[in-house]
């Protein structure tokens, strides 16, 4: 771990951008700025991405903190894992938040470039536009998903599995999921709505239960979709 204290510490980083925003952005805007860089705070604060957890127990003990210890090279690590982890399992927010966070990680990156705390990496640009483009998309899908299964009831069934899957691939109004649990390789073909069967991206890591029934697999309930 390299133990020398940055120029600007993550924590004074966040402060000088959100200076800048709140001189440029309306009181409304300016707020949902203040609340996702709060969140990123919160996520480095406990997951402490590309740290060991030796560099952990080192700085807490000392009474520090990961944003209080670290610097620029350190504050772009979690962006990726922050919007295609964090906010969609962790924080339970509407689509508009969801979006926010896209929106704000994506400003905080050019940001940092401009003001010569980091390097224009396309790498980590076109990642961090990925992800915060499928963000909002995958929330927009867990609600479409909880409304159909909402309104179509509870299925009667035999064998649930529950856990998290991976969309494998997609048809017309059928997906078929792989599960990161139980080591089903193929559960399908699942019926879907056509419009949500559109939405569904292959890869994307869908939260919740499946279910065998007498006319095949069914969705029981999803909690949540990653991106």
């Amino acid at each position: 771990m390299n133990t020398s204290k940055p120029d600007q510490t993550i924590d004074q980083l966040f402060e000088q951008f959100l200076d800048d925003q709140e001189a440029r952005l309306s009181p409304k805007t300016f707020d949902k700025y203040e609340g996702i860089i709060h969140l990123y705070r919160s996520y480095l604060e406990s997951y402490w991405p590309g740290h060991s957890g030796k560099d952990y127990e080192a700085i807490t003990q000392a009474k520090g903190t990961y944003c209080g210890t670290f610097g620029a090279e350190d504050i772009t690590s979690g962006f990726s894992e922050f919007l295609g982890y964090f906010m969609p399992r962790k924080v339970i927010a509407g689509n508009e938040t969801m979006k926010a966070a896209g929106t704000v990680v994506k400003k905080l990156a050019k940001w940092l470039v401009e003001k010569g705390y980091t390097e224009n990496d396309e790498s980590v640009r076109e990642l961090v536009g990925t992800t915060a483009r499928d963000l909002p998309a995958s929330q927009k899908l867990l609600d479409d998903l909880d409304d159909w299964l909402s309104a179509t009831g509870p299925v009667k069934s035999g064998k649930e599995i529950e856990g998290h899957f991976l969309i494998q691939r997609v048809g017309p109004r059928q997906i078929w999921l792989e599960s990161l649990i139980s080591g089903e390789s193929e559960i399908g073909p699942i019926p879907v709505p056509a419009h949500v069967a559109r939405a569904c991206k292959v890869g994307w890591d869908v939260g919740g239960v499946v279910a065998r029934t007498s006319k095949g697999w069914r969705l029981v309930e999803v909690w949540n979709i990653a991106p």
